[in-house]
């Protein structure tokens, strides 16, 4: 077994951050004028002329979760190129897997780990930690803008066993609201998805004894449900259909102009999915030796309990050393000056910590 490592949150603030937490019905101090960029990881930042020299490209794709962070980034990174270096197509966590896994794709977006069955015809995988951020718990519910839900209501009303707002374990966890009778209607992904791996992992762990539905890239969703593809179409159901209630990233969240639940924590409170939420997360995670970690369901004060990780993975070996240049290059920007785009668009930027070892790890990718 793997030792695992405490992982320590040294990420700065950004004036995004009053944005971010303004959006997920938070506060934020917009004084800070630092960057997600330390100095340390500065000395690994590509240059402008390494960027430009790069002639190889390099096509990603599968999590829809991070696909708003990857498109700011590939923008600015393609902008410094002068030529689209890199190209990333959301599909799915499982999708991009399978691509990198059959060699149609140079890298893969992936919120959650491969399965145990699945293989890799390029070999060994290497795990790049990126950005965190919240799942949120996104509602259609109109006069009740301030929900709160506990795990085992969360839990209850994902597996319809809870079906309309009122319900007196809704009220219960929402004593000065008024809800109104209107049907519950559960939106979840409908293709294979790190975002619904990590959002039925939490429900396994934080409501145990409610959740019976397991989890997974998939799971069995109880008939009566409504599924769409990739977090934007999640997103974009929830939005259309009175009384819906499902899980969706902060960033389409955010676009579709969807309410967000307070989730209740393991210390009994409830948090709303902020920037500051997923730092407290984060400081209590454990690293493993391979760049996975887990910050589901995670103790401290302030944790926003449903913090979801992401990961870049690539092939430690390929054939093409142009290509090895534009990976390791393209990561190394994305570890460092790529970070700052991260609470611009609903994301938190790794800890430094995590940050450093990621770097290190870049040159493990080789060609041969």
């Amino acid at each position: 077994m793997k030792r695992l490592r405490p992982m320590t949150v040294l990420v700065a603030t950004v004036a995004a951050l009053a944005l971010f937490a303004a959006a997920c019905g938070g506060s934020g101090d917009d004084s800070s004028k630092d960057t997600t960029t330390t100095a340390a990881a500065a000395a690994d930042a590509p240059t402008d002329a390494d960027i430009k020299a790069l002639t190889a490209t390099a096509a990603g794709g599968g999590a829809s979760f991070p696909d708003a962070f990857y498109q700011a980034v590939n923008s600015d990174f393609n902008g410094v190129a002068g030529k689209e270096l890199v190209t990333y197509a959301k599909s799915g966590s499982s999708d991009g897997r399978k691509q990198l896994a059959d060699q149609t794709l140079q890298f893969a977006g992936s919120d959650s780990l491969p399965k145990p069955e699945e293989t890799f015809k390029g070999g060994e995988i290497l795990f790049f930690p990126t950005v965190a951020a919240p799942i949120t718990v996104s509602y259609n519910l109109d006069g009740v803008k301030d929900l709160q839900l506990s795990p085992d209501t969360l839990a209850g009303i994902m597996s319809t066993e809870i079906k309309v707002w009122n319900d007196p374990k809704v009220a219960a966890d929402n004593p000065d609201a008024t809800l109104p009778s209107t049907p519950i209607v559960v939106v979840h992904r409908s293709d294979g998805s790190g975002t619904t791996n990590n959002f039925t992992k939490y429900l396994v762990a934080a409501a145990p004894n409610t959740w019976k539905l397991g989890s997974g890239d998939t799971v069995a969703w109880p008939t009566g449900t409504q599924g769409a593809e990739k977090n934007s179409g999640v997103a974009q159901l929830i939005k259309q259909t009175s009384g819906a209630v499902g899980y969706v990233d902060l960033a389409d969240s955010q676009k579709a102009g969807l309410s967000v639940a307070a989730i209740k924590d393991q210390a009994g409170d409830y948090v709303k999915p902020t920037a500051d939420g997923v730092k407290a997360a984060l400081e209590n995670s454990e690293v493993a030796e391979n760049l996975t970690y887990n910050p589901l369901n995670a103790k401290g004060e302030g944790a926003y309990p449903i913090t979801a990780p992401t990961w870049i993975i690539t092939y430690a070996k390929y054939t093409d050393a142009a290509l090895v240049s534009t990976l390791q290059t393209y990561l190394r920007y994305v570890l460092t000056t790529g970070q700052d785009q991260a609470q611009k668009v609903g994301y938190v930027a790794i800890p430094e910590s995590l940050q450093t070892k990621a770097l290190a790890q870049v040159d493990k990718i080789t060609a041969g």
